[in-house]
């Protein structure tokens, strides 16, 4: 199976990436649209500790300048995040052949093969995912037949860690803004039925002439919020927007250790009516080293319907966008240019 023949689900085997020069289906053109900088000074991004006594405060801050933040003494233990670090090695290690065991038949399905975001590009991603929805247990099976517990397990002990993280993590965004607990209670943050998760586990292997592919394409999450967690390789940029300090500029996301970084995401957009922005980011390739990271997305059941909470509209204005949904809001970045979705569904205030 070549990688063309696999153009529908973008798979791509790390084999596949032994190239002499960069074929065309890699190439990407515009990788310096924008200055790439250091996160220092004006574009320091964000640390914030849990336990920090003006949490509610910066975390709104954050979210309102950003987009995008670290988070610290956020409770996971480090043995836990140790064995979910070999085991994504583990896992990510495997044969090709083997791996394709658990293609997706679909971008949107569970398994291996690219990010779900690499369908709304015509290029190919330096990258290759292996996506969880529920629960791994029957591609674990194909995978490792004779020993698929342990993955299984640190994988739903990891979900099972996170899924209070990002409750908490989202209660309090919206506290920052002076929502009300009852107001909370009446949104997917109150009720975590309503909530969909999705795991996923990212390589992005390393390229002698990395300046001209990409891991993933500029984009924004389309869920509430994003844990990004990583194997301490650099890689990750977000796309700081034009303001005082400067023009549109790449900014890459320090690695820090013991830290998550924070995505919000399109759904968070339109709840908070604009007050929080989602964030525009990508991810580059090293030269040497072999990143490998995960992104676990907090996003809306799929009949769930998402507008922005009337606490925060302005009186006389009302609502800036739609009420969406999560499929809605998919069928939109899939119709439209991938950038294009939130603008679709603003309410034209004139």
């Amino acid at each position: 199976m070549s990688l063309h023949e696999t153009r529908k689900i973008k798979i791509h085997q790390p084999e596949n990436f032994q190239f002499n020069s960069i074929p065309d289906s890699h190439a990407w053109a515009d990788l310096h649209d924008h200055p790439t900088v250091e996160p220092i000074g004006p574009d320091m991004i964000p640390v914030i500790d849990l336990n920090d006594p003006k949490l509610i405060e910066k975390i709104g801050k954050a979210c309102e300048e950003w987009g995008v933040f670290l988070i610290r003494n956020h409770g996971i233990e480090p043995k836990l995040l140790n064995q979910f670090s070999s085991q994504m090695d583990r896992l990510f290690a495997l044969p090709a052949e083997v791996k394709l065991k658990v293609a997706k038949a679909d971008a949107l399905d569970a398994g291996y093969g690219g990010d779900p975001i690499s369908r709304f590009f015509p290029k190919y991603t330096w990258s290759e995912a292996f996506t969880i929805l529920d629960s791994p247990l029957e591609h674990a099976k194909k995978l490792w037949p004779d020993d698929y517990s342990s993955f299984c397990e640190v994988m739903e002990e990891y979900k099972k860690a996170m899924n209070p993280l990002g409750r908490r993590l989202m209660h309090v965004m919206l506290l920052s803004l002076g929502v009300s607990e009852e107001e909370i209670n009446n949104t997917p943050m109150g009720d975590f039925s309503k909530i969909k998760t999705v795991l996923s586990l990212n390589s992005y292997p390393a390229c002698h002439d990395a300046d001209r592919v990409l891991g993933l394409p500029p984009h924004s999450d389309n869920g509430f919020i994003t844990f990004v967690y990583d194997n301490g390789v650099s890689g990750l940029q977000i796309l700081r927007r034009k303001d005082d300090n400067g023009p549109k500029r790449w900014v890459t996301v320090p690695v820090v250790p013991d830290t998550f970084v924070v995505n919000v995401g399109d759904l968070m957009q339109v709840l908070t009516n604009g007050r929080f922005h989602n964030m525009v980011h990508r991810a580059t390739i090293g030269k040497t080293y072999h990143r490998m990271s995960s992104a676990y997305f907090f996003a809306s059941e799929l009949d769930v319907k998402v507008s922005p909470l009337s606490k925060l509209t302005d009186p006389g204005v009302g609502p800036l966008y739609k009420t969406v949904t999560w499929p809605e809001l998919l069928q939109m970045k899939n119709s439209l240019s991938y950038d294009q979705a939130l603008e679709a569904i603003k309410i034209d205030s004139n």
